[in-house]
């Protein structure tokens, strides 16, 4: 290893060194090095996006503090490298996993927060990076934000993680540089309520597992509230149980780490399993029930699969990795209708809300 490195300067540069030396009466070597070491300690911009780079647990427990827990103690809610490192997860975790279908909300934020950057650039004549927005968006560039408005208002709704991901492209990679953009319209476009949709995206990146989200519990403790719910169809029963927080429970009471438990149960089986399935079976079920004619011919996923019925066989079908589970189409529809519908309500909506921002959903 080399004990001293050589370095080189512009003469001007040598020149006012020396000037400078000869005022203060020390050597160049001297001064040189003092400046050196004031300037490495002085903190800029791009180190604190290397921070939350080089530490992404800890970047996560920063920004769910600030964005879901709402603890930004007066100040900004996310900084610039925050917005960018986030929308940067938000991109990776359409890539994390295979043959997902996507919900709309995460995905309509982030093509409304593109929109209006947009919007904001033409009516601030600021310069537009439209080259590397026309092949995602087909635009022309006669008027880049009106026909972005349209190309969103015309996307099929049921949309593939691939698909979604090249949408986000622009947003996440840098087609808009958010130092240009003033506070007041970050803050205006960037609002808490949609970064806290962006935010179980996000989670999908970086290789989070339920002991990162769990861990993260332990040390930020949110009030995820406990939850049950019991739906039959047919002979099926259908169990969601959500360990958390006890209805009146008095603040500093025992802490349980929020988790979700699914239990299948069948004339002949019990079937077992956690988060991960379920989200994707909501979510499945979930666009099956508002926009049927886009699935009459059903879905494979990553871990779950579902057939509707009339599609493969007269009964419908769902799975959940090496599980097949055969319904009469009147107990499917009901199966799917009312998990759709009472995960959406209550105390339930709110628990799964909470449980999103931990363990990530698309």
């Amino acid at each position: 290893m080399l004990s001293q490195l050589n370095l080189r300067f512009h003469k001007k540069l040598i020149g006012a060194l020396k000037a400078r030396a000869g005022a203060e009466n020390v050597s160049v070597n001297a001064l040189a090095e003092r400046f050196l070491d004031d300037g490495l300690k002085t903190a800029t911009p791009e180190d604190s996006y290397l921070q939350l780079v080089s530490d992404p647990h800890a970047a996560m427990h920063q920004m769910y503090a600030k964005i879901v827990l709402g603890q930004t103690f007066g100040g900004a809610t996310v900084s610039r490298n925050e917005l960018r490192y986030l929308l940067g997860l938000a991109q990776e975790g359409y890539v994390t996993g295979q043959r997902r279908l996507v919900t709309r909300p995460a995905l309509q934020t982030l093509l409304d927060i593109t929109r209006e950057l947009l919007v904001w650039q033409t009516e601030h004549g600021m310069p537009q990076d439209i080259s590397y927005m026309k092949g995602t968006f087909r635009l022309k560039g006669e008027n880049p934000a009106e026909e972005c408005a349209d190309f969103i208002a015309q996307l099929r709704p049921v949309i593939g993680q691939d698909y979604a991901e090249r949408l986000v492209r622009p947003l996440a990679c840098g087609g808009f540089e958010l130092n240009t953009f003033p506070d007041e319209a970050l803050a205006r476009i960037f609002t808490q309520p949609r970064l806290q949709q962006i935010f179980p995206l996000a989670l999908r990146a970086q290789g989070w597992r339920e002991e990162d989200a769990q861990r993260m519990a332990d040390a930020l403790r949110p009030a995820i509230p406990a939850a049950r719910e019991v739906i039959r169809a047919g002979s099926l029963q259908v169990e969601i149980r959500i360990d958390g927080q006890q209805s009146g429970e008095r603040p500093g009471a025992w802490y349980y780490p929020p988790q979700l438990h699914l239990l299948i149960t069948g004339k002949e089986f019990v079937f077992p399993c956690g988060w991960a399935p379920f989200a994707e079976l909501l979510g499945l079920f979930t666009l099956y029930v508002r926009h049927p004619e886009a699935l009459s011919h059903g879905h494979q996923g990553e871990h779950v699969m579902f057939s509707p019925p009339g599609d493969v066989t007269e009964e419908g079908f769902f799975g959940i990795r090496e599980l097949r589970i055969f319904m009469p189409p009147e107990a499917f529809e009901k199966l799917a209708r009312e998990l759709s519908t009472r995960c959406a309500e209550g105390s339930l909506a709110e628990a799964l809300t909470g449980l999103r921002c931990l363990y990530g959903d698309l």
